[in-house]
């Protein structure tokens, strides 16, 4: 006897899976959970953006010294905007969004709370016309918009902290069900640049000023209060951070929240010097906080992008290799240009009555723009490409190293009156933009590269060590002791005389380690390119002396110069072994 067609056959329950066997029992995480934790949150941003508002209306500082301009409109609707979206995205269902977006803010506020208290310190040097304007030297005591200021940072702050813990405890349940990780390099990149820019728009002067209560400072020129060079350096790193963690994130919503929201955290820090520019007669144009807030925008818009990309689409797709690498010989080849036109253009344009300050600073940007352009143009070859690849990494520094220099010189002369940044100080922070760029995209291409060859053992290679001791020991020495020595001369280093000029040391210095420590572990072919490239990092810390040699009477090499030698040569035998080794054809 048959079953008739309409009775049911009976069935088994599926077999548990092993990931569901080994799970303990007990509740999935929910995206409901700890609404209490962000409503919260919510309530500290929009408390924060409050208080940031009010600030310049109560007055920061007594004797009251009112804003330049009528600010508290605009900054609070600024500070505004991330806690108004993230109330918009939870009213729409969208927590992990909203939670997103008050991260951006969140990063940036440790390091405005420093740069706010340069108020507490001495509010006349903080140049924050926004903020105050003097018209005295006397003494400035903080009254309540200044801790206000400080409240509201420590108020982002802590909402960011409560919204991460909260992304952190759900992401397992927002992510993906088949246990997959979507790979976002292509966003990754795109987002990296731009964060980049960010942090160098961040570091750079944020307008220049005749007036002589209004003195701006950058965070590269060590004569700035120290509260805004550690505050300028925390936002930069920050910036960065929050991008790669928010590019990376595996559920899209986070994604797109963290991208918005860093947006947002940029664009009051950078803007508010723009309003200055704008309202006031005596304050002129800089580049850094254009550069913020195009980086600003660039991140929303991807943010805009990838929450209305299809589901099949919702990454930038990561160029192929040939194409990072045409990138970033391009970005190589304009910095290097750009470094040989920062040697040639006048650094800086003085009033008649002044005296220009000396050429000599400048001089090693041409063969550290000669050097990477070449170098760029051998990424440009296909043959080539991938041998020379590393060596572009390492190289980049090469422009750091040699503009540090020149722009240290520059910001010095920049307090005579009616100074102002010639051609060659713009070409050589253009050069340190794009130099900075091509180390990313070099960066990138060779984690594409690693993807393909699919390495699975990381090993220490003895061979390379007998040759990395004692290099990153001379080349400590080439770094930390002057190349040029003269009766009556005291170059800036690592260790005394610390200016900007000890920014460019410290990056060449960290690039040689950096290559010379990579070498013993990757192939002997790519270690070949890493110490040829950090030859010529030391190559242009070597040519300091003859290059500028006539800045001091009675010159002579210093020890920087005999280590620096020393170190280049240990580096050249190591690369040419490395590049003799059997495997170097992996």
């Amino acid at each position: 006897m048959s079953a008739s067609p309409e009775t049911p056959r009976p069935t088994r329950p599926p077999a548990p899976t092993a990931t569901a066997q080994a799970m303990p029992p007990g509740p999935a995480p929910s995206a409901e959970s700890g609404a209490g934790s962000f409503r919260a949150a919510l309530g500290l941003a929009g408390l924060g953006a409050v208080l940031i508002g009010l600030a310049p209306l109560v007055g920061v500082v007594s004797p009251v010294a009112a804003p330049a301009f009528l600010s508290w409109p605009v900054l609070l609707l600024l500070a505004a905007i991330a806690p108004v979206l993230a109330w918009w995205f939870e009213r729409g269902g969208r927590r992990a969004t909203a939670a997103a977006v008050l991260l951006g803010p969140a990063v940036l506020a440790p390091g405005r709370f420093v740069l706010d208290t340069q108020l507490l310190v001495d509010a006349g040097r903080a140049a924050r016309p926004e903020l105050l304007l003097t018209s005295t030297l006397e003494p400035l005591e903080p009254s309540a918009g200044t801790w206000m200021l400080l409240a509201a940072h420590v108020a982002s702050a802590t909402a960011g902290v409560l919204v991460l813990r909260w992304i952190v405890r759900t992401a397992e349940s927002r992510a993906s069900s088949d246990g997959t990780v979507t790979h976002r390099q292509g966003l990754l990149a795109v987002v990296l640049l731009a964060a980049v820019v960010a942090a160098v728009g961040l570091t750079l002067m944020p307008f220049e000023s005749d007036n002589p209560y209004l003195l701006p400072r950058s965070a590269l020129d060590v004569t700035a209060p120290t509260a805004v060079l550690v505050g300028s350096f925390l936002m930069a790193v920050a910036v960065p951070v929050a991008g790669g963690f928010a590019a990376t994130a595996a559920d899209p919503d986070v994604v797109r929240g963290g991208l918005l929201g860093l947006g947002l955290g940029v664009l009051p820090v950078s803007l508010a010097p723009l309003l200055a520019v704008t309202f006031m007669s005596d304050v002129r144009f800089s580049w850094g906080p254009l550069l913020g807030v195009l980086a600003a925008l660039t991140l929303a818009a991807l943010a805009r992008w990838t929450g209305t990309a299809s589901s099949d689409e919702t990454e930038v797709r990561l160029p192929a290799l040939a194409r990072l690498l045409r990138l970033a010989a391009a970005a190589g080849m304009l910095a290097g240009v750009l470094a040989v036109a920062a040697a040639l253009l006048p650094q800086i344009t003085l009033p008649d009555s002044a005296d220009a300050p000396s050429s000599y600073p400048a001089r090693p940007l041409l063969p550290a723009g000669v050097v990477l352009a070449l170098l760029a143009a051998g990424v440009a070859m296909p043959r080539a490409a991938l041998w020379l690849r590393p060596a572009l990494v390492v190289g980049t520094a090469v422009v750091p190293l040699a503009a540090a220099a020149s722009l240290d010189t520059v910001f010095a002369a920049l307090s005579v009156d009616g100074a102002r940044m010639g051609a060659g100080a713009w070409a050589a922070v253009a050069a340190l933009v794009f130099a900075a760029t091509a180390a990313v995209l070099g960066a990138l291409a060779g984690g594409v590269e690693r993807d393909d060859v699919d390495l699975t053992e990381v090993r220490v290679r003895t061979e390379m060590l007998l040759v990395a001791v004692p290099a990153a020991v001379l080349a400590v020495l080439a770094f930390a002791f002057p190349v040029l020595t003269a009766p009556d001369y005291s170059p800036p280093g690592l260790f005394h005389d610390v200016g900007t000029t000890s920014w460019g040391l410290l990056l060449g210095l960290v690039a040689v380690l950096a290559a010379v420590a990579l070498a013993t572990v990757c192939r002997p072919s790519r270690a070949a390119a890493l110490l040829s490239g950090a030859v010529l990092v030391v190559a242009v810390r070597v040519l300091e002396l003859p290059l500028t040699a006539g800045r001091a009477e009675a010159s002579s090499a210093g020890l920087g110069l005999w280590c620096g030698l020393a170190c280049a040569g240990v580096l050249v035998v190591g690369a040419f072994f490395a590049a003799r080794s059997p495997e170097s054809t992996e």
